[in-house]
């Protein structure tokens, strides 16, 4: 059997791609002739840059669940899973946040979103706090989750993560752990705001409880084992997990555009670029050949959240996304250059 080249992995992201970003040159072109044709495609791609580079921890932590799913889960996650992605959490959620934020009808958000861009834009930063809170709290479970897993063999930052682990021995740590840091975090949020992330918290803390319980109904055990037992609890952790990351995405893509449709698509090409990644990484069996990088992936979340946290106090980093994106590269990288120092000791 011949094998697949590295292309092939990423042939229906690219040919979409090309689509999307041939639907914003129209939009642009229909609105104001080639200038605004060309401002709209460069937005769109750069939305769909950022998006790709702030979720390459998505693609790795993905990777580690779909590897041990049988072929027809990995197939639900490429068909029905990235129909979530792309239309669910990039078209269809910014209007449920809208219509719940505003009291209103779908339908009336609907035509704010794709026909008021100010007024769109002014509702979406206005629920940001609510946001951050939900996704970073689940994010903040799911890191905590694999630090403090008693039985983890490889440790990137041996001491940090050995002293994580035994903490892990801990009954209820992770909860216990998230309670504070997000205790910690109100602490920093003004009084009117407090209730708001408060609550928003605990709905993240209350959905990653609720796949947990799942996890336990299934067989117990850690996501990755339950995952291999039973695909549809895995699918639906990868669904969740993916949203709490795309979550930031959805608001901090207001710094560039306010363009409803812009958004949607850059956003939505980012999504179909993890998705193929994810693929790639399992058939290619890239965790197992770079060690570190499951690990690099984890500090690459912890640090999302505590950006996300920062964010919800009012304290932004300079750059925002951009700063972000690469930040989890370097991390990641980093992750890689370490497991190849590490083969390396090993042949020698």
């Amino acid at each position: 059997m011949t094998p697949r080249s590295t292309i092939s992995y990423f042939l229906e992201s690219i040919i979409l791609s090309l689509l999307g970003l041939a639907g914003a040159f129209y939009l642009g072109y229909h609105n104001g002739g080639l200038p605004m044709a060309l401002a709209f495609l460069l937005t769109t791609s750069l939305l769909a840059c950022l998006e790709t580079s702030v979720s390459l921890d998505n693609a790795v932590v993905n990777a580690t669940v779909l590897r041990v799913m049988t072929p027809f889960w990995r197939i639900m996650f490429l068909t029905v899973g990235i129909a979530i992605a792309v239309f669910g959490m990039r078209i269809l959620f910014p209007i449920l946040i809208i219509s719940v934020a505003g009291h209103m009808e779908f339908s009336q958000a609907w035509i704010i979103a794709t026909t008021r861009p100010d007024e769109y834009r002014q509702i979406m930063e206005g629920s940001h706090l609510g946001i951050m809170g939900f996704g970073g709290t689940f994010l903040l479970v799911v890191a905590l989750t694999y630090f403090l897993n008693k039985e983890k063999e490889t440790h990137w930052l041996p001491v940090i993560e050995r002293m994580l682990s035994k903490v892990g021995g801990v009954d209820n740590a992770a909860a216990s752990l998230t309670i504070g840091l997000v205790m910690v975090t109100t602490l920093f949020i003004p009084s009117t705001d407090k209730y708001t992330f408060l609550i928003s918290s605990l709905s993240g803390f209350a959905v990653h409880a609720l796949i947990d319980v799942l996890k336990h109904v299934v067989g117990g055990g850690d996501i990755v084992t339950v995952a291999g037992k039973n695909g549809l609890v895995g699918l639906l952790y990868l669904e969740v997990l993916d949203s709490s990351f795309s979550f930031d995405g959805v608001v901090a893509a207001f710094a560039i555009t306010n363009k409803f449709w812009l958004i949607a698509i850059g956003l939505g090409i980012g999504a179909l670029f993890v998705r193929s990644m994810t693929v790639y990484l399992v058939a290619k069996g890239t965790l197992e050949q770079y060690i570190y990088l499951e690990p690099a992936a984890f500090w690459a979340i912890a640090f999302l959240v505590l950006v996300m946290f920062m964010s919800a106090a009012g304290h932004h980093l300079p750059g925002g996304e951009i700063t972000t994106g690469l930040a989890s590269m370097v991390i990641l990288g980093a992750g890689v250059l370490t497991s190849i120092m590490q083969n390396r000791s090993k042949v020698a």
